[in-house]
């Protein structure tokens, strides 16, 4: 798990106005369990351009006698232009209340402002972890996460339900990238607010506006850097299980393993019992907070209601291999 505050969101967000010198990076994130613990970076052009290279298979090598030859197959990867896409947090509110506010047009704004944030990267988490996002790219854009033939998958065995995460956050791995150096900005003045007219109910009223947003995108180093356990749809035999954990591992590189398994309260739970099951003196399991060393992170994000991951699933993703 990332552990270096420069290398989170915590380290790279900045808020730029005079007016949110009250509110701090950390506070935005709070509904963000896994953002806020994710490894980030800078896009690599800078602005909104990231470029890495997401690998699938390393280059051959190999032992050979004197004169004779030998077949090193050249690294397969995928040369990745990465756009970041916009996240929107701008809000307006009625001057109604606003002007009733004990604390003031500037106070409610901010309290606003701090509201909206988490909001807006609550759904930066969301986006990771499915396809819904304009203009995103998370996870299930790729094959090797999205169908029960992919390579990452492990297939629980249910139909739908809810999935656990196990990713490898590293600066060559899964990354967050923050485009213009992690910088969120407002337009919003304390002493010229912006005021707007809304239609509403019976006619057009009056609001206060204002505009902020980052640009925010994610690196997937290569295929081995996330594994997705499926298909966990409550069932007896469908549950989350340390031996499903242990397969979801068993696919990562030996010296490139997990650093965060991500669940819903719902997985954590199963884990639970499953483990109380196994506990020889019959005491109730605690919550689970790793797992062979690897920290859990529990987010709300995750649903339990995915639809069953087939091999039929077909995510959009454009590919070009090198």
């Amino acid at each position: 798990m990332a552990t270096n505050y420069t290398n989170t969101l915590d380290g790279l967000l900045m808020l730029n106005d005079a007016n949110m010198a009250d509110i701090y990076p950390n506070q935005v994130l709070d509904d963000a369990p896994v953002v806020r613990a994710a490894y980030a970076m800078p896009a690599s052009q800078g602005g909104t351009l990231h470029k890495y290279l997401r690998r699938y298979t390393a280059a051959g090598s190999g032992f050979r006698v004197i004169g004779t030859g030998v077949t090193n197959a050249a690294e397969v990867f995928e040369d990745v232009s990465l756009s970041c896409a916009y996240l929107d947090a701008s809000f307006e509110r009625d001057v109604a209340a606003v002007s009733g506010y004990k604390g003031g047009i500037a106070g409610y704004m901010q309290k606003e402002t701090l509201r909206s944030l988490r909001s807006g990267f609550a759904n930066l988490e969301r986006a990771i972890f499915t396809n819904v996002a304009s203009g995103f790219s998370g996870l299930l854009q790729f094959n090797d996460y999205a169908i029960t033939g992919g390579t990452q998958v492990v297939d629980a065995g249910g139909s739908g339900g809810k999935s656990v995460w196990l990713l490898r956050w590293a600066e060559d791995g899964v990354a967050i990238v923050a485009g213009n150096e992690g910088r969120i900005d407002m337009q919003w003045d304390d002493d010229n607010p912006t005021i707007v007219q809304v239609a509403a109910s019976g006619g057009v009223r009056s609001g206060y506006r204002a505009t902020l947003g980052g640009w925010f995108g994610l690196q997937v180093g290569s295929t081995y850097d996330a594994v997705r356990i499926c298909n966990l749809d409550a069932t007896s035999d469908d549950l989350l299980t340390d031996d499903l954990l242990a397969e979801g591992i068993s696919k990562f590189a030996a010296t490139r393993g997990p650093n965060m398994i991500v669940m819903n309260r719902v997985a954590q739970m199963e884990l639970r019992q499953s483990r109380t099951a196994t506990n020889p003196t019959g005491a109730p399991a605690p919550f689970p907070t790793e797992a062979f060393g690897v920290p859990i992170v529990v987010t709300d994000i995750l649903g339990i209601a995915e639809s069953a991951v087939n091999t039929s699933t077909t995510p959009t993703t454009t590919s070009t291999t090198a």
